[in-house]
């Protein structure tokens, strides 16, 4: 009976954690899975595209790297009651923006380093972050969102 006793608290305390072992890890929390966006959410999102843009992965985003994104170009009507395809990521407001990749060239050396990408970030993140708390939420966003509309409405009637 003892040996019984004994094999059967030693399965009883070895269950849990053979529970434990076969439950997948947790996953980190989304960005913006509560809709509001830190910096430092702002600053991996950021280091994320820098990685997709740094193709040969010397930590130095090159001209030859820039010109290879996929340029937007017109968007083609979709048959009658398709909506057209989205626009391919590039160009102009595309992924990584080209204004905005040239922008981040702060020395003007020809290629961007993770440090100019993530300034140039940071600082969009600080213009739209509208009361200075370091998150970005939905009312912020709406009004940033407003404001350009409002300078491109602007530049149109020039």
């Amino acid at each position: 009976m003892r040996p019984f006793l004994i094999a059967a608290s030693l399965l009883a305390s070895a269950a849990p954690g053979m529970v434990m072992a076969q439950q997948p890890a947790p996953q980190p929390p989304r960005p913006m899975a509560d809709g509001v966006l830190t910096r430092a959410e702002a600053l991996a999102r950021a280091d994320r595209r820098f990685d997709a843009i740094d193709t040969d992965r010397d930590g130095r985003i090159s001209a030859a790297e820039r010109a290879a994104l996929p340029q937007r170009g017109p968007r083609p009507a979709g048959d009658a009651g398709t909506p057209p395809p989205p626009p391919a990521p590039g160009g102009p407001r595309g992924f990584g923006g080209a204004r905005m990749l040239e922008r981040a060239d702060t020395d003007r050396d020809g290629v961007i380093t993770r440090e100019e990408y993530r300034a140039q970030a940071g600082a969009a993140f600080d213009r739209q972050d509208g009361n200075k708390d370091g998150r970005i939420d939905a009312t912020e966003r709406q009004q940033w969102r407003d404001q350009r509309m409002e300078r491109r409405g602007d530049r149109a009637a020039d």
